[in-house]
């Protein structure tokens, strides 16, 4: 393989010498503007860098036509032929056309602060194996990214906005923490603003056989942790509002005290891209230790898990996948959720 790097004043010229030089086989593998020359940054001119390469065995025939001298003599002139590389474009970053059915994933809204990355190691992997087939490098690219967290502290608070499944995800911790750790668990709501959710938490306690307090403020929420003191794990539900109110996080800092508290964020993955990134920005005002991604099977891909473990740092807790208690809740590894998220992602 033969690859070539020009610099010119712009990208028409740079195709143009890519055309000459490489032949009408050559792909464009990567496109930038840069600066060039200049003092400390100043008066630098600005260039435009191409990449492209070219199998070695390709052979770029001439054509050959016949000029007329003043003599009147022939002579052959050797003219190269018109060129155009063959380029899949996904934004700025073209790709070969072998690799065109991972140009969806790299326009995927999650994908963007990463894009770039698995741009270049998605084309050093084609051009290094051959191999058009490269899940195996995406799963090891969600994993390097990806980090999960069991609860310690001995409170664990639940938190995000309406209907994200925050009720239904409390029941299903309390269950586990039941029926399958054996540990005497607590629950305290919060969510007074939902009389059914109040009703619906009191329904599984007393399947379970576990107390349950409301709180409508500080000095409640106070009174039920004295309550709960014998329980190994106290779970807390809080309301759910719209995450556009600014004034809610307030409240919510103002009605709880976090001390020896793990506070999980929830996120529904039928959410947009988008929502959830100001969703986190909203309630970042607390002091988050995870993420509780639910509804995953409400969708039909995940990159929305990938995404903001990269843009978040904050790790996962667990996911939820349906209405069943306490059957519908997985706690994960790093390695298990990745190939999760790449296959599904690839359908």
């Amino acid at each position: 393989m033969i690859v070539k790097k020009v610099t010119a004043d712009s990208v028409s010229e740079a195709m143009e010498r890519i055309k000459r030089e490489l032949g009408n086989d050559a792909i464009i593998l990567n496109t930038r503007h840069i600066k060039v020359g200049g003092f400390f940054g100043l008066f630098a001119k600005k260039k435009v860098e191409l990449v492209a390469s070219v199998d070695e065995h390709v052979s770029n025939e001439p054509i050959v036509s016949k000029q007329t001298t003043s003599r009147k003599d022939i002579v052959e002139t050797i003219q190269p032929i018109p060129m155009r590389p063959t380029i899949v474009t996904v934004g700025e970053r073209p790709l070969p056309k072998e690799l065109r059915h991972y140009a969806p994933l790299l326009a995927e809204p999650a994908l963007q602060q990463v894009s770039e990355r698995l741009h270049e190691r998605l084309l050093t992997a084609y051009y290094q194996t051959q191999q058009t087939e490269l899940t195996d490098l995406l799963t090891e690219e969600v994993k390097s990214a990806l980090r999960v967290t069991p609860s310690t502290a001995r409170y664990v608070m639940l938190t995000g906005p309406t209907g994200v499944g925050k009720t239904t995800t409390i029941a299903k911790l309390a269950a586990h923490h039941t029926l399958i750790k054996n540990q005497r668990v607590g629950l305290i709501t919060t969510d007074t603003y939902r009389i059914s959710a109040i009703e619906q938490l009191k329904t599984y306690a007393d399947i379970l056989g576990i107390p349950i307090h409301v709180a409508y403020d500080l000095e409640d929420f106070e009174q039920a942790k004295q309550a709960l003191a014998s329980c190994d794990i106290v779970l807390v539900d809080t309301a759910g509002r719209n995450f556009l109110d600014e004034a809610y996080v307030e409240q919510l800092r103002s009605r709880h005290d976090f001390e020896d508290t793990d506070v999980f964020l929830v996120l529904s993955l039928t959410s947009k891209y988008r929502d959830l990134l100001q969703i986190h920005d909203r309630f970042s005002k607390i002091p988050l230790s995870g993420i509780v991604f639910s509804k995953a099977d409400e969708t039909s891909e995940l990159w929305s898990m990938f995404g903001l473990m990269t843009e978040t740092e904050l790790p996962i807790y667990c996911v939820t996948t349906g209405q069943e208690v306490p059957e519908d809740i997985t706690f994960a590894t790093a390695d298990e959720l990745s190939r999760m998220i790449v296959e599904r992602g690839m359908r």
